[in-house]
């Protein structure tokens, strides 16, 4: 058994993400956006891309934004995170199978506040039940997917997630405020990083909001 403390073994990673011929991000969507009020397609220079994509964020017209999408594979979460997650519906997701993954060595997630506290003996003493319990019942021949059923939410697990910058720019506004729950909280806070570096003018104001003062 392994635990984590709090954030400690997050692992946060764009894998994909929209990339138009000239590499440029933001450009795929600003160009995308001016067709609608114009004749023909345009290529449009740096200024202009940025001054149409705060302009239609300023307007709220953010469905352009759906154009550019991002994927991004998460380690070190709980299922209680990923159960928060997979709310925002507007999203891919993959995640690691415990009905199929033998989960030999189980990780859990550890919150700082019980870490810290007189309680920290005795969780990870339920912890160590728990997986003990779980590898006897897949030795002694019941199956992984009924053998879960002892392990806590406070599990690790991985997932893979892909979302378009609309629902990604929600996702973080949602997340990234104080009153999130703490592991989503860091979650969200490394996507919107990821996200900034590709694509800074679409996700500057978050960035700013979000992130800036902390760096």
């Amino acid at each position: 058994m392994e635990v984590c403390k709090g954030s400690e073994c997050l692992k946060v990673e764009l894998i994909a993400y929209s990339l138009p011929k000239d590499g440029n991000v933001d450009k795929l969507v600003a160009e995308s956006g001016a067709i609608s009020h114009a004749p023909h397609f345009k290529e449009l220079n740096e200024e202009r891309v940025k001054n149409l994509i705060e302009l239609l964020k300023d307007l709220g017209h953010e469905s352009v934004f759906e154009h550019a999408c991002f994927t991004f594979r998460v380690e070190g979460i709980s299922r209680i995170c990923t159960h928060q997650l997979v709310r925002h519906r507007l999203a891919s997701y993959t995640q690691q199978s415990q009905r199929y993954v033998k989960l030999k060595n189980p990780i859990f997630i550890a919150p700082e506040s019980i870490m810290d506290s007189n309680f920290a003996e005795e969780y990870l003493e339920l912890l160590e039940k728990a997986s003990e319990l779980y590898r006897k019942m897949v030795e002694g021949g019941i199956r992984k997917e009924d053998a879960r059923f002892a392990l806590p939410q406070s599990i690790e697990t991985k997932i893979v997630i892909t979302m378009n910058a609309r629902e990604l720019r929600h996702f973080i506004v949602l997340r990234c405020d104080k009153s999130a729950q703490w592991e989503i909280r860091a979650m969200a806070r490394e996507m919107l990083r990821l996200a900034y570096e590709v694509a800074p003018i679409l996700f500057q104001d978050l960035y700013a909001k979000y992130l800036k003062n902390t760096d």
